[in-house]
């Protein structure tokens, strides 16, 4: 199951890659995540893995998280992994003017379990909602003036 989504945000590239490569702002944008883990490899450069914890209700998951691609401050891909499928992210950073950047990601998912090959197509638009409420989070995170100060 593939899929990609476009997101104009008004700031330049520079300070959406600060923005987007600190760890401590990723609860601002998934805020089901409950820890953020770096278990091997330095955070955020390719090879590193991390364990990601969401809850979500009384409901707790825990996803691996492993760099694949690091080129600052136009790209950077991870491949996030459970017990049901393996997704690759791919996210752009595309710079459209001084103050505007494209942030643009290709999301693939690999299912691992007969049901979820079953089922995937028919809830893939849950997966694509998801995805645009976080790029929205994150750019309302991005465009506050206080963003860059990770708090």
């Amino acid at each position: 199951m593939k899929y990609t989504l476009e997101l104009p945000i008004h700031k330049s590239r520079a300070e959406v890659w600060r923005t987007f490569d600190n760890p401590k702002n990723i609860k601002n944008w998934q805020t089901t995540l409950v820890k953020f883990e770096t278990v091997n490899g330095i955070q955020g450069q390719p090879g590193a893995v991390s364990n990601l914890t969401y809850g979500e209700g009384k409901r707790e998951f825990v996803l691996t998280e492993k760099v694949t691609l690091r080129a600052e401050p136009e790209r950077f891909d991870v491949m996030i992994e459970n017990d049901f499928a393996d997704n690759s992210v791919k996210n752009t950073f595309i710079a459209i003017s001084e103050n505007e950047t494209l942030w643009k990601i290709e999301v693939n998912f690999k299912f691992k379990t007969l049901l979820m090959k079953l089922i995937g197509p028919f809830v893939k638009k849950n997966f694509v909602k998801r995805s645009e409420k976080e790029m929205e989070r994150f750019k309302e995170f991005v465009e506050k003036p206080s963003a860059l100060s990770g708090e």
